[in-house]
């Protein structure tokens, strides 16, 4: 799955969890952020998918996603992101775990 797809499919989990999603433009990186209590997941429109596609995973990880209906590719991919690598925030995974899982 490439990146692009990956995105596609992080908004679509976002969509089924109710949280707003804002495109913006600005000097910013974007994620997770409560406004007026509600919680939305702002996004710079200038970053590429291969950006975008990691600030929504560390914006889900904000989410309760045990019962969310999602691909299992990106459920796993979702998982191994949340994996701190010798106790940093995030993995390094890339979209090419995904593709390898699917094909398992």
């Amino acid at each position: 799955m490439r990146s692009k797809e990956l995105v596609r499919e992080l908004l679509e989990i976002v969509a089924r969890c109710g949280v707003e999603v804002r495109h913006e433009q600005g000097r910013f990186r974007g994620g997770y952020c409560l406004l007026r209590r509600r919680p939305v997941i702002v996004l710079n429109r200038a970053l590429p998918p291969e950006q975008l596609q990691y600030i929504l995973a560390e914006a889900l990880q904000h989410l309760p996603l045990e019962q969310v209906p999602m691909k299992p590719a990106v459920r796993a991919w979702l998982e191994a992101f949340r994996q701190p690598p010798h106790g940093k925030q995030g993995s390094n995974v890339s979209s090419v775990a995904v593709d390898r899982h699917e094909r398992g």
